[in-house]
């Protein structure tokens, strides 16, 4: 259930941040008077899902059977960024959102790639530190 809920968690940051990048790509590389079919919001919604479904790789806070080194934790975050490139830039590419003859087209949805990628893991991060320090603050009121 735990996982579930991780997955959910970033699913739901994901699609947050794939709405931002998308809104400044499709208007600095396509003009602000592009209009859309609202395909694009059944896109971002399955490649949010494909993304969050890669995201198992990575532990869960608090398993205390999958705790990893920080050397497997790097590893694997580094296996899901890869991941992460792979979907976003092939069902990216698929869905028409760029072309890879257009090199500029191709380093925005790298840097939106990586946008997306850094402020999720910065918002978990962010998170788990508020969590720890709730948690300590209890421990503090018990002891």
């Amino acid at each position: 259930m735990k996982r579930l809920e991780s997955m959910v968690s970033v699913f739901e940051k994901v699609t947050a941040g794939i709405l931002f990048v998308a809104a400044v790509f499709i208007s600095v590389f396509y003009g602000w008077d592009t209009e859309l079919s609202v395909s694009i919001l059944w896109q971002i919604l399955f490649l949010s899902a494909v993304c969050a479904l890669g995201s198992i790789i990575l532990p869960l806070e608090g398993e205390k059977e999958k705790e990893v080194s920080r050397t497997a934790m790097l590893v694997r975050t580094i296996l899901y960024f890869i991941y992460v490139n792979v979907v976003v830039l092939g069902f990216g590419f698929l869905f028409q959102w760029f072309t890879f003859d257009n090199g500029w087209q191709v380093l925005g949805m790298e840097l939106a790639i990586l946008f997306v990628f850094v402020a999720v893991a910065l918002i978990f991060y962010w998170s788990q530190c508020l969590e720890a320090r709730r948690m300590n603050e209890k421990l503090k009121k018990r002891g």
